[in-house]
C-alpha cells in the first residue's frame, strides 16, 4: 500500500494516493507491522507535501516515521526520514541544519550501499544547488562537513526538532501532534499505557511522555480529565 501510494502520487492521483497511504498505516497497524507503518506514515507526508496542504502535519508525520525507524533501529531507512525532514528544515529558514541533515543522509548511504532512487535524485540535487545559493559556499561546507561527520542517532535526533515557532500553537487540542491525537484517541476507548504501546508499537516511557506532553497542553491532570474532555469536543 505505501508503495502502490507513491506510484499514484508521482503520476498526479492525490486522492487515491492519500487513501492508500491511510489504508497502509490501518493494515500495518492492525497486523503489528511497524516497518510498513512508517512507509505508509512517510508516504502520506509526502501526498500532503505534493497536494500543498498542511505541511505542518506532514512533518509530523515524517518525524514520526523517524521515531518509529529509530525505536526499530532501522538505520538504513532513517537516511530517508532525513532526506524529508531536510526539506521541511530548508522550508523553515533552517538552511543549514537542512544541509547538515543531507550530508548526515549521504554518509548513511554511502555506508550502507541504499542509493536514492533515481527519480527522486534531480529534486534532490535542486535542493542542494538551492540551499549552497542561500547559504554560500563557505557556510555550505561548512554544515556539509558537520552532517558528515554526525552519527546516525544525532543527526535523527536534530531531523526530530520541531520546525519553530508559529506553526502550531503551544496549547489547545489544535497543538497535539498526530502522535499525540493517537493516543488520546485511545485512551478515550479505555486502553491502558501498556495497550497503546502495543497498539502503537512505542515503548511505555514514549507513551508516558505523549501523555505528560498532551496534559500540559490540553491543561488536565490525568487519563479521566482528558477523555472527558475528548468526549466533549465531539
Amino acid at each position: 500500500l505505501p508503495a502502490l501510494s507513491s506510484a499514484l502520487r508521482r503520476v498526479g492521483r492525490l486522492d487515491e494516493a492519500r487513501e492508500r497511504a491511510e489504508q497502509g498505516v490501518g493494515a500495518a497497524r492492525r497486523l503489528g507491522l511497524h516497518h510498513v507503518v512508517a512507509e505508509a506514515l512517510e508516504a502520506l507526508a509526502h501526498v500532503l507535501e505534493a497536494a500543498g496542504e498542511d505541511t505542518a502535519r506532514a512533518a509530523d508525520l515524517h518525524r514520526e516515521a523517524l521515531a518509529i525507524r529509530v525505536e526499530l533501529g532501522l538505520w538504513t531507512f532513517v537516511a530517508d526520514s532525513l532526506d524529508a525532514l531536510a526539506v521541511h528544515a530548508a522550508r523553515a529558514d533552517r538552511g543549514a541544519d537542512a544541509v547538515r541533515l543531507l550530508a548526515a543522509s549521504d554518509a548513511a548511504r554511502g555506508r550502507s550501499g541504499y542509493a536514492r532512487l533515481a527519480i527522486d535524485r534531480s529534486a534532490h540535487d535542486d535542493l542542494v544547488a538551492g540551499l549552497r545559493d542561500a547559504l554560500g559556499d563557505e557556510a555550505h561546507t561548512a554544515a556539509e562537513a558537520e552532517g558528515a561527520a554526525q552519527s546516525l542517532e544525532d543527526a535523527a535526533t536534530l531531523a526530530a526538532r520541531p520546525l519553530g515557532p508559529g506553526r502550531r500553537p503551544p496549547t489547545g487540542w489544535a497543538s497535539l501532534t498526530p502522535a499525540e491525537e493517537q493516543v488520546v484517541a485511545l485512551v478515550v476507548q479505555g486502553l491502558t499505557n501498556p495497550q497503546i504501546a502495543e497498539r502503537l508499537y512505542v515503548s511505555r516511557a514514549t507513551v508516558k511522555t505523549h501523555l505528560s506532553h498532551i496534559y500540559a497542553k490540553l491543561g488536565v491532570a490525568n487519563r479521566t480529565e482528558l477523555a472527558a474532555s475528548a468526549r466533549r469536543r465531539t
